[in-house]
């Protein structure tokens, strides 16, 4: 077994760390940004168009919010986290916790796609008009909104799996 110093051991923990929350605090901002883009634009487009525009428009209002409060929650706790002295088992953890999270949302984003696609065609075959609208602009939004956080969270995955090798690696020498 090769044995390092401590010091050597806590500037590689703490490397894995402080990209971890630099990604992580990026993510967040970003999606606070897409939020808060979408919610602003949404309500504002919504209220000056009708049909399945406006309500394409309103679900990203309201979509979004929930985005924004996932944005903010996240940044604050990396925000915590990024103050925590880490050890290597403490990053492998941390790591592997938030891979399974990314792929977990990675799974959700396709359903939502997958109920985007659904409603749209809901609306469809739908005989009221206004109901027909409604589903029609809220699938077309689930989707837009599915696909930006698959695409998000796939990045993720990539970002976060390069720490997860680094400190797998690291690991696997002691």
């Amino acid at each position: 077994m090769l044995s390092l110093n401590a010091s050597a051991q806590l500037s590689f923990s703490d490397s894995i760390s402080i990209s971890r929350n630099r990604i992580t605090r990026t993510a967040m901002i970003t999606l606070g940004s897409w939020a808060a883009a979408n919610i602003g634009s949404g309500f504002i487009v919504a209220g000056r168009t009708s049909g399945i525009t406006k309500y394409t428009w309103q679900m990203n209002g309201y979509w979004n919010f929930i985005n924004l409060g996932l944005a903010g929650m996240g940044y604050i706790r990396a925000m915590r986290e990024s103050t925590k002295s880490t050890t290597l088992l403490d990053n492998y953890e941390a790591q592997n916790r938030l891979e399974k999270i990314y792929y977990l949302n990675f799974g959700l984003d396709f359903g939502y796609i997958g109920a985007g696609f659904y409603l749209r065609q809901k609306g469809i075959d739908g005989n009221n008009l206004r109901s027909s609208n409604q589903f029609r602009g809220y699938g077309t939004s689930i989707v837009i909104q599915g696909a930006f956080l698959l695409l998000m969270d796939g990045t993720m995955i990539l970002l976060h799996s390069r720490n997860t090798r680094k400190v797998s690696a690291r690991m696997h020498l002691q």
